[in-house]
């Protein structure tokens, strides 16, 4: 992981540890703390103070998993290639774990449970950094657009993440922006979260799309030409006229 990264990382958990402990010590053993909310950012699922201890335990699951599967992977060498760009996913993953995290702490206090505005902002801006970062990643079994066509051809996996690159980085600025609108100007209710969601589908779709055409394109010069049948050749007769 790049030191930014790294940094960024470093005091964004240590931070995240250390309100959640003092959040378990000192909310009321029936205190009740948001843990899900529906697209318009309300909260409509709630669970008592053990509800802490979810998101992290989850979030530490996922990432000796991840860690595991980069471990593991074959194309190993192009994940340290790609070292500088894993580490600002890794860091984006960090930073909307620790924002999430912060919001179910904070509805434990009485604040309003509601991330109509903060959710959006969050989501948008951590796909506009993976659409960022997306082009960079070379070519592994682990992290980016895996599919048969793309790991089997590098010209496939590259094409595939440059437009999805592009595309979140779209999606995600146009999202956060929306979301950024005070809702005494505009309210515009669940539609930064909707277009987030219809933008990451039509993206991943178009990517499918391009990075199969590329592979087609690009394989197939080294095909086996199929066997012709030869021709048969025609023996003309000659008429000599005396």
């Amino acid at each position: 992981m790049n030191p930014v990264a790294r940094v960024v990382s470093t005091v964004a958990l240590a931070a995240t540890g250390f309100f959640t402990l003092y959040a378990f010590q000192t909310l009321p053993a029936n205190a009740q703390l948001a843990i899900h909310w529906d697209i318009n950012g309300v909260a409509d699922g709630f669970a008592g103070r053990e509800a802490l201890f979810i998101l992290p335990a989850v979030f530490a699951l996922t990432s000796a998993l991840i860690l595991l599967a980069i471990k593991l992977d074959p194309k190993r060498a192009n994940i340290v290639r790609s070292a500088e760009a894993i580490g600002y996913v890794a860091m984006g993953l960090v930073l909307l774990f620790a924002v999430t995290q912060s919001a179910i702490i904070n509805s434990g206090f009485g604040e309003a449970a509601r991330l109509d505005h903060a959710a959006p902002i969050a989501l948008g801006a951590f796909f506009a950094l993976l659409g960022y970062v997306m082009p960079q990643i070379k070519q592994n079994y682990t992290i980016g657009v895996r599919l048969p066509w793309t790991l089997e051809s590098e010209k496939s996996w590259d094409a595939s993440h440059a437009f999805i690159g592009r595309a979140w980085i779209s999606v995600g600025l146009t999202t956060a922006g929306l979301a950024a609108i005070p809702a005494n100007v505009v309210d515009l209710g669940g539609a930064p979260v909707a277009l987030l969601l219809g933008g990451l589908a039509v993206s991943t779709v178009a990517a499918v799309v391009i990075a199969y055409r590329t592979w087609r394109d690009d394989t197939r010069p080294n095909r086996p030409n199929r066997p012709t049948r030869p021709k048969r050749r025609t023996v003309r007769a000659r008429s000599s006229a005396r």
